[in-house]
């Protein structure tokens, strides 16, 4: 430190006494301890004048030295704050009380420009003795000080679920919010394992690819299906980050997560009403529709035959504008549930509207196979259904189309059985109707036929000639005959 006593003897002056050396040596070292430190130190007299100062001060102050009101050594420090702002005039009367022997020590927290600084004042030698003052910029400690006070208040009340484990797993913070949604509280939870969580749906393939993540891009986003306290399943949304010093080991794990199991139901709720029928809980139109087209795959695969049966209930139509819609809807749930057990066990049985339903039948090995579930949805449709006091009967007409004999896809299976249904209302309800392919094949050729034709006239192919019509005894023309002939652009 630069002071008035930290200088030895000269050449030529008397030997130095072992006092001096010593006192000479012991300020030579303070001064290099008071440099080797970043903090702006002063020596203070009693009356605080600046004694000595180390690198620190000197430095930040050299610029002030050619002005007269410098801080360097010799300088009144007091007058110098007196004439400063608030911060300065609280130091200077600090100080005096440090020298009247008011307390040892005095600290003061102040501001300039960005930076935050600590100024603490010690006194030593008794009263009116020295006074050390030193000067330290805080503000790197302030920033990471705000930086964690922020992370605190983040990580108390986040929204998310926050756990933190050390790198072997151990559980060592939860917060708030964690105990919300497990019911573990933090103190049952650190030194705990996030095992005990799991709930068993996740194979362990998922965790495997899980760790995987982690380990090689330090990072793994998903969703779970976890356990609380209670027992009660959640699903949540998850993140897993690994933490790593400078060298690159995982020194923590921290997971981030959102109970998610409100949405998962609302989500499932959606789906429902997206593939299921509301009043009859039985596939709709939508379902239906994709299970036929897997039906026919699987039935490809094991050349094996499926029915398709489009169901109309005969005389609900009365029920319904007698009755009203209530009834009408009692006895629609009741016939879906009677079809239903109808049925064998991995048939599909759907409601496609109003009072129509259509079953898939399928393992087929031979046609004549779906003859006894054909008759027991007759007598399903036909026997009697009580609602309150009233015993209703209704019947109902049933087309069947057979695939792979009928060898369309599926929306045209539907077509078909539709179609066979109506024949078989037309024949006296309360029966079925198998789709006649070959007849189907007959009026579709026609129907082709007709098209064609109608193309044609558009397209002008059809050329008129007259063919002479000849007495062959007398060989005189004795009329003629139109004839019509058509130039097809493919057949001539």
């Amino acid at each position: 430190m630069t002071s008035r006593n930290s200088k030895l003897s000269a050449p030529g002056t008397n030997p130095p006494t072992l006092l001096q050396v010593h006192t000479a040596t012991t300020a030579l070292l303070a001064k290099a301890a008071d440099d080797a430190v970043s903090s702006r130190i002063c020596l203070l007299d009693g009356a605080g004048r600046i004694l000595a100062v180390n690198a620190a001060w000197d430095a930040f102050h050299r610029p002030e030295a050619a002005q007269s009101g410098h801080c360097g050594v010799g300088a009144d420090y007091l007058r110098q704050c007196d004439a400063g702002d608030a911060a300065a005039r609280e130091l200077a009367a600090g100080i005096r009380a440090l020298s009247a022997g008011q307390g040892d020590s005095f600290h003061l927290e102040y501001a300039r420009a960005a930076d935050n600084f600590v100024v603490a004042a010690t006194r030593f030698g008794g009263a009116g003795g020295d006074i050390v003052v030193s000067h330290e910029n805080i503000g790197a400690r302030k920033q990471v000080e705000l930086r964690l006070q922020l992370a605190a208040i983040v990580f108390t009340h986040a929204r998310e679920g926050i756990l933190i484990t050390d790198a072997d797993g151990t559980i060592v913070d939860v917060n708030d919010t964690f105990t919300q949604i497990t019911g573990y509280s933090r103190a049952e939870a650190i030194g705990g394992n996030p095992r005990m969580l799991k709930s068993g749906r996740q194979p362990p393939e998922f965790y495997t690819a899980m760790w995987q993540a982690l380990g090689s891009g330090g990072q793994w986003f998903g969703e779970a299906w976890n356990r609380r306290k209670d027992g009660e399943v959640y699903a949540e949304m998850i993140t897993i980050s690994a933490v790593r010093d400078a060298a690159g080991k995982t020194q923590n794990y921290v997971a981030l997560f959102t109970d998610i199991t409100h949405m998962k139901q609302y989500l499932q709720q959606i789906e429902r009403i997206t593939h299921y029928d509301v009043l009859t809980d039985l596939p709709n139109r939508v379902l239906l529709a994709d299970r036929l087209r897997q039906d026919i795959a699987h039935c490809q695969r094991r050349k094996q035959s499926l029915a398709v049966v489009y169901i109309d209930l005969d005389g609900f139509k009365a029920v319904n504008d007698y009755h009203g819609h209530d009834i009408g809807d009692e006895l629609l749930i009741a016939a879906a549930r009677r079809f239903k057990g109808a049925l064998r066990e991995g048939d599909t049985l759907a409601r496609i509207g109003g009072d129509e339903f259509v079953a898939v039948l399928v393992d087929l090995d031979r046609a004549e196979d779906c003859e006894p579930v054909l008759a027991r949805l007759l007598l399903a449709a036909a026997d009697p259904v009580r609602i309150g006091p009233l015993a209703l009967q209704v019947s109902a007409s049933m087309g069947v189309t057979l695939y792979p004999q009928d060898g369309v896809d599926a929306d045209l299976l539907l077509r078909h059985a539709d179609q066979a249904m109506y024949l078989a209302k037309q024949a006296g309800k309360n029966r079925y109707h198998l789709f006649d392919i070959g007849r189907d094949t007959t009026a579709r050729r026609h129907r082709e036929d007709l098209a064609q034709i109608r193309r044609a006239l558009d397209q002008e192919e059809f050329v008129l000639y007259y063919q002479p019509k000849v007495n062959m005894k007398s060989g005189a023309v004795i009329g003629a005959e139109a004839l019509i002939r058509w130039q097809h652009p493919v057949l001539g």
